[in-house]
């Protein structure tokens, strides 16, 4: 990556958390408070994969210094870990349920439960797409030019579950620490931002579907 390159991966993510902090505060305002949460959401993941898209293509930069190639490949290896993971998932679940009682939901924030398809959409599709833009192709390959893999590994995933630190407690944030160490290794094995998007979206819907409470 050229400093051409590092700079307008900068100034995206600088519009990108402009964009979320000032979509934080028009929420907030009497009169955006009619708009469901699941529009809202749909409409601000909508506007930060435009804008990418728009930056990039006014900064000259190509696609795939983002990790945006070999769709067919990396749709493979998402597909093919979210499977493995998938199973383990469930097999963990089994087992704690089987020995203690309780299940996963502890690190599941309750309210993002849901079964419509157009809020699946939102937190499989667009939500998982968007956030990887960020943390994965823009966060991660920034760090990984000056610190290298694991620590852009680390550093990333902390950043990945610290946003979702705001919505809950630290129970809630223990999901996506060790989800956001294994999307960056998926995408530094993958070398494809689809693989780790494909993920994100397969372990939102085993999450968010309510699978684990039927």
């Amino acid at each position: 990556m050229d400093r051409i390159e590092e700079r307008s991966f900068l100034a995206t993510m600088a519009v990108l958390v402009g964009l979320e902090l000032a979509s934080s505060f028009v929420y907030g305002l009497h009169w955006a408070r009619g708009v469901s949460p699941l529009a809202w959401t749909a409409m601000v993941r909508s506007l930060d994969i435009l804008l990418f898209f728009l930056l990039f293509r006014i900064f000259s930069v190509p696609l795939a210094a983002a990790g945006l190639q070999r769709p067919v490949m990396g749709a493979g290896a998402g597909l093919a870990v979210s499977v493995v993971l998938g199973m383990g998932f469930f097999l963990a679940l089994f087992t704690i349920r089987s020995l203690w009682g309780p299940d996963l939901r502890v690190f599941v924030d309750p309210g993002l439960e849901v079964r419509r398809p157009g809020a699946l959409v939102v937190l499989c599709i667009l939500g998982p797409f968007a956030e990887e833009i960020f943390f994965r192709g823009l966060c991660y390959g920034v760090i990984r030019v000056h610190l290298g893999v694991w620590p852009s590994t680390v550093i990333s995933a902390f950043l990945f579950g610290a946003v979702h630190l705001v919505g809950g407690g630290f129970s809630a944030m223990a999901v996506p620490l060790a989800g956001g160490i294994v999307l960056a290794l998926l995408y530094e094995f993958a070398g494809s931002l689809v693989a780790p998007s494909v993920l994100h979206g397969a372990a939102n819907l085993i999450l968010f579907s309510g699978i684990l409470w039927t």
